[in-house]
């Protein structure tokens, strides 16, 4: 009876239940509420603002999938962002135990493509001045007596580098060039992340005077030479005193590059240049200065453009140590030089096609320059050595190259920038030296009232008030 009565009691009680639950109040989420936030750009940085979260001992901030941020502020900046470029900004709450942790709060925010000015100029202080221009035209390098630079066009911020001259850079900011830190006449060197990294040629050669010259635009493969101080030596012997090599990055292994068929062969041959697929350009240094071509790093060079008479005497010659080759490997930019019988030599500006093997020569106002630069789409930068009014000209493979223009006047003309009035380069004392892949970003020298300038020209970019 005692038992019937118990469970009577039992079943009336979970009715009750039942029918109360209803009335009854929800369970009580312990977890910290989910943070509101702000989330604003400026240029390419982005600032998050939010407000407390009762019980937060801290929170987590981050963008994408990247490794949270953790603060016990209220406000975070995300700095030197990509433009151009959609990011996923991530707030949560964190308490002091775990299991309460608030759900991740989430904003998109973009980046909008960056409007430069069409004229930016830079005055580094330890007197560095540029050397070239990365293939996407993000970052510009420069070196003056060992000491280096680079500019991240992204940002505007200039870094000066101690001990290390700065002859080429890839797309992702790797440098290549030299570095001084042991030796005073230079080794072969990269520069990465803040770091140089010397390179190892014990192996090869007892010379501590070397240097890499170009750098492909992955920053993966690049060129240069070393002095050879034993003519005797296995590669004293191929070359004299400069050697040739590559250095391929993912394999550590450095490459002498082959020689080809030399009439003279004295001096030696530098590699200079080099585009994404390897075809490599140097220069020999010998009876006189001639371009040489790789097609590959396991090919030997030929000459481009190399006439001679019965008697092996050059008649017709083209390079210079400062011969180089544009982006995609179409074009050859240099001097060309004559030897005319009897007389001294004579040379001028010249590029050559090596498509449709064509050299053109440029007389007229650069007589006595140099080609400075190209594109690769056939732009051509001259410069008439005496730095003075219209130092620069320009020429077009594509149109009249017997009449060269004056660049003020090219930016004008084709481009509609007026840069007369927004320059402060004296009496237009300057010369383009580089060019993006694209040839929109243009790198030039250039020397004002505060000394020697880095110039860097947008084709693109917006104008600029009137000085």
């Amino acid at each position: 009876m005692k038992n019937l009565f118990k469970g009577f009691v039992v079943a009336a009680m979970a009715i009750l239940t039942i029918a109360c639950g209803n009335d009854s109040p929800e369970p009580v989420n312990n977890g910290l509420k989910m943070p509101e936030f702000s989330a604003n750009a400026n240029e390419n940085s982005i600032t998050v603002s939010w407000t407390a979260v009762d019980g937060a001992a801290y929170y987590q901030i981050w963008l994408n999938d990247n490794e949270p941020v953790k603060t016990d502020k209220l406000v975070h900046r995300f700095d030197g962002l990509k433009w151009n470029t959609e990011y996923t900004v991530n707030l949560q709450a964190i308490a002091t135990d775990a299991k309460k942790n608030s759900k991740v709060a989430t904003q998109q925010v973009i980046i909008a493509e960056r409007k430069v000015p069409v004229y930016r100029e830079w005055y580094p202080q330890n007197g560095s001045t540029a050397t070239a221009i990365s293939d996407n035209g993000r970052f510009v390098v420069g070196c003056f007596d060992r000491q280096g630079m680079i500019i991240d066009l992204d940002t505007d911020e200039l870094t000066m580098i101690e001990n290390f001259d700065c002859q080429d850079v890839a797309d992702d900011g790797i440098i290549v060039g030299a570095t001084y830190e042991d030796s005073q006449s230079g080794e072969a060197a990269m520069y990465i992340n803040g770091k140089s990294v010397k390179l190892d040629l014990s192996e090869l050669t007892e010379s501590d005077m070397s240097s890499l010259q170009a750098v492909t635009p992955d920053g993966l493969f690049a060129v240069g030479w070393w002095w050879e101080y034993d003519d005797q030596s296995y590669y004293g012997k191929m070359y004299d005193t400069i050697v040739p090599f590559a250095y391929d990055v993912i394999k550590d292994r450095i490459i002498i590059l082959e020689a080809g068929d030399t009439l003279y062969g004295v001096g030696g041959v530098a590699a200079y240049s080099v585009t994404a697929d390897h075809r490599i350009l140097g220069c020999e240094q010998g009876y006189a200065m001639m371009a040489v071509l790789w097609e590959d790093e396991y090919s030997k060079f030929t000459y481009p453009v190399f006439e001679y008479d019965s008697e092996y005497r050059p008649t017709l010659s083209f390079g210079d140590t400062m011969t180089r080759m544009t982006p995609n490997g179409k074009y050859i930019y240099s001097v060309a030089t004559t030897y005319p019988e009897g007389s001294a030599s004579v040379s001028q500006p010249a590029c050559y096609d090596l498509e449709t093997n064509t050299l053109t020569t440029f007389a007229g106002e650069c007589a006595m320059g140099s080609v400075s630069a190209m594109t690769n789409d056939g732009v051509v930068f001259l410069n008439n050595v005496n730095i003075g009014y219209e130092t620069a000209y320009v020429a077009d493979l594509n149109g009249n190259t017997e009449t060269l223009t004056p660049i003020i006047d090219w930016f004008l003309d084709t481009h509609s920038i007026d840069l007369y009035n927004n320059m402060n380069v004296e009496d237009n004392a300057y010369v383009i030296i580089g060019a993006s892949a694209d040839g929109r970003t243009l790198l030039a020298l250039g020397y004002t009232e505060m000394g020697h300038a880095t110039i860097v020209i947008d084709l693109d970019g917006e104008p600029m008030p009137e000085i």
